[in-house]
């Protein structure tokens, strides 16, 4: 039954992604989004984004829960998408969280994604 809910949210990230426009990934389709989530964060952050990953226990410091009201829905995309490309040092956070280095399209899909998780509307962008 477990495995039902998270497939059917999955669904709803990628009919999410695929509906926005201005969610989605410029070159990358949604679902490509959610095979690179699967592979290369679910590990630590869990398939639905609560930090929960199997992978997470071997780390001093707990992955983030995308689904908290804090910290991810007040950090920008910009924000985000340094912490993907360039670690989570580059940002002040964890040492555990490696960089990856992807494609622009791929680290905005990553944080489209990762907006999803979240029941709360992300900041306005840096200026």
């Amino acid at each position: 039954m477990r495995g039902i809910w998270i497939s059917v949210g999955m669904v709803a990230v990628t009919a999410a992604l695929t509906s926005s426009p201005s969610r989605a990934a410029d070159k990358t389709g949604a679902a490509d989004v959610t095979k690179l989530y699967q592979e290369q964060c679910a590990r630590c952050h869990g398939a639905t984004g609560k930090g929960d990953g199997d992978d997470g226990i071997y780390y001093t410091t707990k992955p983030t829960d995308f689904t908290a009201p804090t910290p991810t829905p007040k950090r920008t995309d910009d924000f985000l998408a340094a912490v993907i490309s360039d670690g989570g040092p580059s940002k002040g956070l964890s040492v555990d969280m490696p960089a990856f280095k992807l494609p622009p399209a791929e680290v905005k899909g990553l944080v489209a994604m990762i907006r999803q998780f979240s029941p709360v509307k992300a900041p306005a962008k840096a200026k």
